[in-house]
């Protein structure tokens, strides 16, 4: 009895765990799926279904590696001793092996050139472009009165808005809604990293280099966002509020912030 109970007891030992390491690779996957922020940014949602691609090929790899473990473990395990049949390699099985990870490294590099190639935009002359300053420890951003994007209320305004965080006060980016905006980053002291979390995308701030980038928001509302470079003592301090807002709104904010900007000038 002893002997013929045993391979049951370990079919079915094999099989909870396949089971089970099936529904830990699922409930990982999912897991991953929900921390990930959904991307405010078409550019975002192209980064956002790479990652989802990246992930799923991996979960694919971690069930098909541990079952053929498992596999090996339980279908080729002692059972005498007796030497059992001897093979010396395969060519078929070496093919195998070795032509899925490059066909893996072939379909994700090139999705990730394409993804790249995407996101990596330059900005149109009637794009909105933004000039944004990190310095030790908090975030400057510039308008330019006569280039607010392909709506600029006025083309011959001259002068500029400049909003200027501080320790104790955040500032607050606007951008307006399904418009094409660039950031023009510079520092002049040490490297910073602009991040907005849901851009899931961040780019370093790099003193005496010139980094921009391009993105289209389609989502309004308020986010966080940050320096993502440890950047000396007080780095915790660089925080920023993104607001995304339709261009109504946009070209309301951008006449009242004008109006009292020029009123403190003239105190």
């Amino acid at each position: 009895m002893h002997v013929t109970g045993m391979p049951r007891r370990l079919r079915r030992a094999t099989i909870l765990l396949a089971v089970a390491l099936l529904a830990l690779a699922s409930i990982s996957a999912a897991s991953a799926q929900t921390g990930m922020p959904a991307a405010i940014t078409k550019e975002g949602d192209k980064i956002h279904d790479l990652w989802t691609f990246t992930l799923i090929i991996a979960v694919i790899v971690f069930v098909a590696v541990e079952a053929a473990i498992l596999y090996a473990v339980f279908a080729f395990r002692k059972k005498n001793d007796d030497l059992p049949t001897q093979t010396h390699g395969s060519t078929l099985v070496e093919v195998i092996w070795t032509s899925i990870p490059v066909i893996i490294v072939v379909a994700l590099f090139t999705y990730s050139f394409i993804v790249l190639r995407d996101i990596e935009n330059k900005a149109a002359d009637e794009d909105l472009t933004i000039q944004v300053q990190g310095f030790q420890f908090q975030w400057g951003f510039t308008y330019k009165l006569n280039d607010l994007g392909t709506n600029t209320p006025d083309p011959n305004a001259e002068g500029e808005i400049s909003i200027l965080g501080t320790a104790s006060e955040k500032p607050v980016l606007v951008i307006p809604k399904d418009e094409p905006v660039e950031f023009a980053l510079f520092s002049e002291d040490v490297i910073h990293s602009f991040y907005v979390r849901d851009f899931l995308y961040k780019l370093d701030v790099i003193p005496g280099r010139d980094n921009r980038f391009v993105v289209t928001a389609h989502t309004e509302g308020e986010f966080h966002a940050q320096c993502a470079e440890l950047c000396g003592l007080d780095h915790a301090l660089m925080q920023f509020t993104l607001k995304v807002v339709s261009r109504e709104e946009f070209d309301k904010w951008v006449a009242e912030t004008s109006t009292e900007k020029a009123a403190q000038r003239t105190q």
